[in-house]
């Protein structure tokens, strides 16, 4: 049943991802990728509380909650080979301020969401 939860949540996730892309599309173009910034922030955010919750649960209920949520949707959510596609191709084109830039942003600010989640939970 977990291998259904996880599908599931991935498709969520994905979803959300791309809704969020096509709402980003809507502002002016920026050579900075906002969109993946953006879904990698609040994939992050959720993780944290989501990881808070799941420490609350009987081991049961648990491993579904992961599924679902944490594998399943974080994961589709979130965005690594899209953030690390984005900065090759930033490289490539001689950006690298900006390329390195978004590995600090991305990075440090990921985990930083995660950490806030975790309180805010």
């Amino acid at each position: 049943m977990n291998v259904f939860y996880v599908f599931l949540g991935g498709g969520i996730g994905s979803l959300v991802r791309f809704g969020i892309s096509q709402l980003i599309l809507k502002f002016p173009k920026s050579v900075f990728p906002v969109a993946t910034l953006v879904s990698n922030l609040l994939a992050s955010l959720l993780l944290g509380i989501l990881l808070v919750w799941m420490m609350r649960m009987k081991p049961t209920s648990a491993e579904a909650f992961q599924a679902f949520w944490i594998i399943g949707i974080c994961g589709g959510f979130s965005t690594f080979s899209t953030f690390a596609k984005e900065n090759l191709e930033l490289m490539e084109k001689g950006q690298w301020i900006i390329a390195i830039l978004n590995v600090l942003v991305s990075i440090g600010f990921c985990i930083g969401m995660v950490y806030l989640g975790r309180k805010l939970a």
